[in-house]
């Protein structure tokens, strides 16, 4: 009893209790502030990422994209663009004008029903009631006249935008600009479908997925054919170790946090556009198309193999392996198994081993390929990884390469 420090009962249970609010307090403060010692947690885990991003970048992609990412000497399109990270230059313009014709399409409507009952001859409205209508419709009128106004505002802003990046349009951005008629008219009109389809980098490839994907993906497979698009370029090739290159996945991960760093938000304007040398062609032998392209194959496997039945497309294997080696790269993962099954042996594999599965049933060996190709993620061969093989491939092919490709697989007993 001597030893101990607080001799009394009363004192040792006062000191319990001190220690014990103590503690509460040290577990609500440590609860309150762990958000924030995360959050700078993860800012310092990414601050480092991209410094380790940006030596890689310094030395291994800087001599074709630019020490700064605006491109350079016809080898790569710059990555430091608005084009690239999805910022819309008439965005706010087009979205006000969208808005003004949904505004006008309402008023025309009541404008028309309100005209209708005043010229209803089975039931005509009373003398008060047509002053109401009278009264309703000036006011309409006025709503009318003042979104159409609005919507002028907006073209002419528009209009002034989109004339400041003609530079631009002259080094890549936005191909095809010329076929937009009347970038003047006021209408949801050619302007609109454009951006839609050409607006942004993704938009342009037909990449459902957000960039930061799109960029870990293109730095794993690389991109087979770039060389036939940048005249004093081989070609970008795939970096990443599980498709023959050199860099390990923290790496790949490391490069892309340096080049999303670039980002600027909203804060993007019309000189950005500009510092960029060159923009990434959306063809891979460098063209530019000169009708509308055809139609993507898509990812409805079944609406594909109907189209196929009724439209007679029949693959050549020929076609087939230029496309599967070059264009789209698969050989890259696809050789020797490495990380992803051979190629050869494809159709034995398949006729013997894949289709004989349950829920494989009744499925023949194109549907097998096509649904392999277009919908990767829906089965995964054991001892391989997921999400590994590019999921847009429906979005990239159109029907006739996607045939020449099964045809050609079909080739490989």
């Amino acid at each position: 009893m001597n030893l101990l420090f607080i001799r009394s009962i009363d004192g040792r249970i006062l000191m319990g209790i001190t220690m014990f609010v103590g503690m509460m307090i040290m577990v609500g403060w440590v609860a309150i502030n762990e958000e924030a010692r995360m959050q700078a947690f993860v800012e310092q885990h990414t601050g480092r990422a991209i410094e380790r991003g940006a030596e890689l970048y310094a030395s291994l992609c800087s001599e074709c994209h630019g020490e700064e990412g605006y491109g350079a000497g016809d080898r790569a399109p710059g990555l430091n663009n608005p084009h690239l990270f999805g910022y819309d230059p008439v965005g706010l313009q087009t979205a006000a004008i969208i808005n003004a014709n949904r505004a006008l399409v309402r008023l025309n409507k009541d404008i028309d029903n309100l005209l209708a009952e005043l010229t209803d001859a089975d039931n005509p409205p009373s003398e008060e009631r047509q002053n109401e209508i009278l009264a309703a419709l000036e006011d309409l009128e006025a709503q009318v006249d003042e979104q159409d106004v609005g919507i002028e505002a907006a073209v002419a802003e528009r209009v002034t935008v989109l004339e400041s990046l003609d530079t631009a349009v002259d080094n890549g951005l936005f191909p095809l600009w010329d076929t937009v008629v009347d970038i003047e008219q006021t209408a949801v009109d050619e302007v609109e479908v454009y951006f839609v389809n050409n607006g942004t980098r993704l938009a342009q490839v037909g990449w459902s997925g957000d960039l930061r994907g799109y960029i870990i993906t293109t730095l794993i497979h690389g991109r087979p054919g770039s060389g036939n698009v940048w005249p004093n370029s081989e070609g970008m090739v795939a970096w990443s170790q599980t498709a023959g290159g050199a860099l390990r996945q923290d790496q790949i991960e490391d490069l892309a946090a340096y080049i999303l760093n670039w980002d600027k938000g909203a804060g993007w304007a019309s000189e950005d556009y500009i510092s960029v040398a060159q923009y990434g062609k959306p063809l891979a032998d460098g063209s530019l198309p000169s009708e509308p392209p055809p139609p993507p194959a898509g990812d409805n496997v079944p609406g594909i193999l109907t189209r196929w039945a009724a439209e007679e497309v029949v693959g050549s294997a020929v076609s087939g392996e230029l496309l599967y080696d070059q264009e789209f790269g698969c050989t890259d993962c696809h050789r020797d198994g490495a990380s992803a099954p051979d190629t050869i042996g494809t159709f034995t594999r398949v006729t013997n081993e894949r289709l004989t599965l349950p829920q494989f049933a009744g499925y023949s060996f194109e549907q097998y390929v096509i649904e392999s190709v277009v919908r990767p993620g829906d089965y995964v061969v054991d001892s391989y990884s997921s999400g590994l093989m590019p999921a847009n491939f429906g979005a990239r092919m159109t029907d006739q390469q996607l045939a020449d490709i099964v045809a050609f697989l079909m080739t490989q007993g």
